[in-house]
């Protein structure tokens, strides 16, 4: 059963696109998880058009809760996104994730956490045939190619 943060769409498994609206789960994360998210957001799937804001409280009330991390501050908003990819599925996940785990203790679900402490680099050859390989049938992902095949 997927919980509020988790939308199944076939192969690409949706996480940590969290709204006011619903419930999250709540917890710590060691530092070596949030290590390799913030390297993985270094290195995202792409961008889209426009961006989103976090609207939980109380940043979506207009005081947006200011985070740094080892120096670096951690944006309350996203435009990217970056592809985490698992044993039979591929996690998507926005750029923000890293907002919602510092600021609002967002925890993410365990198979997800596994699959990011073995993702390979992103845009790397490896990392594009573990996307395949994770969803076979899906055109989109199949379509992908590595950083030296562009």
């Amino acid at each position: 059963m997927m919980t509020a943060e988790l939308a199944d769409d076939g192969a690409i498994v949706s996480i940590a696109y969290l709204s006011r609206d619903r419930e999250y789960p709540q917890g710590g994360l060691p530092d070596e998880v949030f290590d390799r998210l913030v390297a993985l957001v270094k290195r995202p799937f792409g961008a889209w058009c426009g961006h989103h804001d976090c609207d939980l409280d109380p940043c979506g009330s207009g005081s947006p809760i200011k985070v740094k991390y080892k120096g670096q501050s951690i944006s309350t908003c996203c435009s990217t996104d970056i592809l985490v990819p698992g044993e039979n599925v591929v996690y998507s996940a926005p750029a923000l994730i890293l907002h919602y785990i510092r600021a609002h203790h967002y925890q993410p679900p365990a198979e997800f956490v596994d699959a990011v402490m073995r993702c390979p680099e992103p845009g790397s050859a490896e990392h594009v045939a573990a996307l395949r390989r994770a969803a076979p049938g899906n055109w989109f992902l199949q379509s992908i190619q590595c950083s030296s095949e562009t």
